[in-house]
This record gives C-alpha cells, sequence and structure tokens, in this order.
C-alpha cells in the first residue's frame, strides 16, 4: 500500500488543528526525549533503549491516525464521514482503539519518567476532539490521574502542586479544544450562510436573464407575426387573386404567379416555423411531465399508438430546458407522422441523479443516418434541437436504421441547486 494519504484522524478535524496538535506533539516528545535520555538524565542503560523502543512506538502509533494509505477512487475515504466539528464524531470504537493504544504506550513511559508528562496535552486534545464528551472527559481525568501517579512515585510523595498542576493543564487542554470547535461550528455556519446567498444571488440573476430572454422572443414573435407574416400573407391572397383577372391567354403571366405563390408560401412557413421556435408553450402552470403526456396523448392517430411514460421524482429544470424538452418531443412526433409509418411511438421522461433524459422511440421504417434527410425541413428541425439541447450542456443523439425503427434520445444535466 502507498503511504502518504491523509489517515482516517485526518478527515475528523480541521487541518489548523491537525498542524496544531502535529506540533505539540512532536515537540512534546522530543524534548521530553532531550530531557529525559540526556546526559546526567534519570533514564539510561537498558532502561534507555526500553524508553526509546516505546517513544518509536508511540510516535508510529500517533501517525497511523493522520498518515493512512492511499484510497482508491475515494470508495474508502467515505468510510469515515467528515463530521461537523462538535457536532457527530467518528466512529468512538475506532477512535478508543487508537487513542487506547496510545494512551497505554504513553503510560509505560510515564512509568520510567513523569517527565513525559507533557505528551499528556496533545493527547487530551485529541480524547476532546475525537471521541463524544461522555467518553472524552473520562478519558481526560483518567490521563490526569496517571499524571499523578507518576509524578508521585517519581518524587516519593504528594504535594498539592503535583496535583494543581496536571489538572489545571488538562483543564486548560480540554478547553482549549472546546473553544476551538465553538468558533469553527460559527465559521462554518457563517461560511454555509455565504454561499447560500452566493447561490441564492446566482439563481435570481439567472431567472431574471431568463425572464428577459423569453420577453424578448416574444416581442421578436409577435413583430414577426404582425409584419412579415401578415404581409407574406396578404401577398399570396392577392397573387391567388389575380388569377381571375388575368386574360385566358395570359399562360406566363399565370405560371409566374404560380411560381410567386410557391416562393411566398414557402417562405411563409419557414417564417411560421421561426414564430413557433421563438414562442415559448403553455409550460407556465403545467409542469413539463404532464404537459409531455398530453402532447403525446394528442399526437395518437388511428394509424398511430402513442404512451408517456414518466421514471423518479420530477424537480425543475428551469424554463429554457422545459421548452427544450418539448420542442424535441413535437418535433420527434412530427417527424413519426409524416416520415416513420410507425404504428407505436413511445416517449420516455426519466428524472436521474444528476441528469434528466427524454427518448422517443418508435417501430417505424426508419432511415440510415449517414445518409442526408429527404425531407431537408425535418433534417433542420432536428438539427436545431441538437444545437440547442447541446446549448444547455446536454447531448441529442438519433439512432436508427433501414427497417428497425427510429429512437431520439436527449441528455440534460441537473440545474445548479436542483435536487434529486
Amino acid at each position: 500500500m502507498m503511504i502518504g494519504q491523509p489517515g482516517w484522524a485526518a478527515y475528523a478535524m480541521p487541518r489548523s488543528l491537525q498542524r496544531a496538535l502535529n506540533g505539540l506533539f512532536v515537540a512534546s516528545l522530543v524534548l521530553t526525549l532531550a530531557v529525559v535520555m540526556g546526559s546526567g538524565a534519570p533514564v539510561s542503560g537498558r532502561d534507555a533503549s526500553i524508553v526509546a523502543a516505546l517513544s518509536v512506538l508511540l510516535a508510529a502509533t500517533y501517525t497511523v491516525g493522520f498518515v493512512g494509505p492511499a484510497r482508491r477512487a475515494g470508495s474508502r475515504r467515505r468510510e469515515v464521514p467528515v463530521p461537523s466539528v462538535g457536532t457527530a464524531r467518528v466512529n468512538p470504537g475506532r477512535a478508543l482503539r487508537w487513542l487506547g493504544t496510545m494512551t497505554v504506550v504513553w503510560a509505560c513511559l510515564m512509568a520510567f519518567s513523569a517527565g513525559f508528562s507533557w505528551l499528556g496535552f496533545p493527547l487530551f486534545a485529541l480524547y476532546v476532539q475525537l471521541l463524544p464528551l461522555r467518553l472524552a472527559i473520562p478519558a481526560v481525568a483518567l490521563g490526569t490521574a496517571v499524571v499523578v501517579t507518576a509524578k508521585e512515585a517519581q518524587a516519593g510523595g504528594l504535594e498539592v502542586s503535583q496535583v494543581a498542576g496536571p489538572v489545571l493543564g488538562a483543564l486548560i487542554a480540554t478547553l482549549t479544544v472546546l473553544g476551538y470547535q465553538s468558533l469553527h461550528r460559527e465559521s462554518q455556519a457563517r461560511q454555509a450562510l455565504i454561499h447560500e446567498l452566493v447561490v441564492t444571488r446566482d439563481a435570481l440573476a439567472d431567472s431574471q436573464r431568463e425572464a428577459g430572454r423569453l420577453a424578448e422572443r416574444q416581442r421578436l414573435a409577435r413583430e414577426i407575426h404582425d409584419t412579415v407574416a401578415q404581409g407574406l400573407s396578404s401577398v399570396i391572397m392577392l397573387l391567388r387573386s389575380t388569377d381571375a383577372v388575368l386574360p385566358p391567354d395570359a399562360s406566363l403571366a399565370r405560371e409566374r404567379a404560380a411560381q410567386a405563390i410557391e416562393v411566398a408560401t414557402a417562405n411563409l412557413d419557414e417564417c411560421r416555423r421561426f414564430l413557433y421556435e421563438l414562442s415559448p408553450p403553455p409550460l407556465d402552470e403545467t409542469p413539463l411531465p404532464e404537459a409531455l403526456r398530453r402532447l403525446v396523448d394528442r399526437s395518437a392517430s388511428d394509424g398511430l399508438g402513442t404512451a408517456f411514460h414518466l421514471h423518479g421524482e420530477p424537480y425543475p429544470l428551469g424554463a429554457e430546458s422545459d421548452v427544450a424538452l418539448l420542442r424535441l418531443t413535437q418535433e420527434a412526433l412530427a417527424n413519426v407522422r409524416g416520415h416513420a409509418h410507425a404504428a407505436t411511438c413511445v416517449v420516455s421522461l426519466c428524472y436521474l441523479d444528476g441528469r434528466v433524459t427524454l427518448d422517443v422511440f418508435d417501430d417505424g421504417k426508419g432511415f440510415d443516418p449517414e445518409l442526408p434527410p429527404q425531407d431537408s425541413r425535418s433534417g433542420f428541425g432536428l438539427h436545431g434541437m441538437r444545437q440547442r439541447i447541446e446549448g444547455l450542456g446536454g447531448a441529442l443523439t438519433v439512432e436508427s436504421a433501414i427497417g428497425e425503427g427510429t429512437a431520439v434520445a436527449a441528455s440534460l444535466p441537473m440545474p445548479l441547486g436542483g435536487t434529486s
């Protein structure tokens, strides 16, 4: 296993507290060893070797909690969830085993010299940080008793200072960590509030931009309808009325008038298609699944049976995404009615984790997707829908084969702030 990734204990506390505890532990262990095993120190000879071995064991045990094996794809990291400081804790059994091992090794060192009592401060802080208070307080009391007992054995008696010092140190360590937890919780709550405000502000800005886009699209649709579309309709009516007043031998004039009517009609159709794309569908009071269900039901005819299936729990996608999926369904159903010669068409809307998918399948004659479409306008419709879906961060695929039907599949990501 590769070593060097953060261990489980590192995920249970903020980095600033980790650094402080690591620095305090290393400094306490190094200084204590220098005092206990230095020249003229009370520990020497064979005891010094045992103390050195126990110190290495203590340092290795401490390191295990903060430096652990690498995790694969983050799966093992999820075994120990990151708690909110002072509220959720790591698994007490795991913390007790780790802290219990260090406490036993530390108590063995205390049997050789009471100078190792300095290591009690980082241990007491770990008790309070990693254990529930109902376990942390007894653990701190037990550690304090170990220090007092070691000092009594070394001094050959018990004085007030030998009790007051360890008790005061344990109290300071406990209150320091509890105070840090309180400040950290307040900081986390403030950061969460700021994040929520930023998300709300961005959502409001997106909503305002969306409303502006829809309003502008409606304005353009009205302007085009009242000017270009009405003008082309008038031109067609005037051209058709000329046929009644032309003399019988004016064949060339009738031919040119028919050509003009054909061109004007084609342009009017394109203009209506453009208006159709600009005008938003009636989704203000109708959820997307219900609007699709009604559309599918209306598309049924004598030769075509339709069905609509909804999977998952619906959630808001935004007006633009709703419009895109509804338009795509309209375009696909129009192609099925006009070209597929299908007996059945099934529309499925699926709300998945993080994505929404729309599938339109028919059992018609199908086509070869590699060949250009015979109807240029239907090809343009699918091309436009592909651009619209991709513009929203989604994907559109069309699968078909001659004699095997056609499947149109669209996928859109869940909007920011949506819930699955």
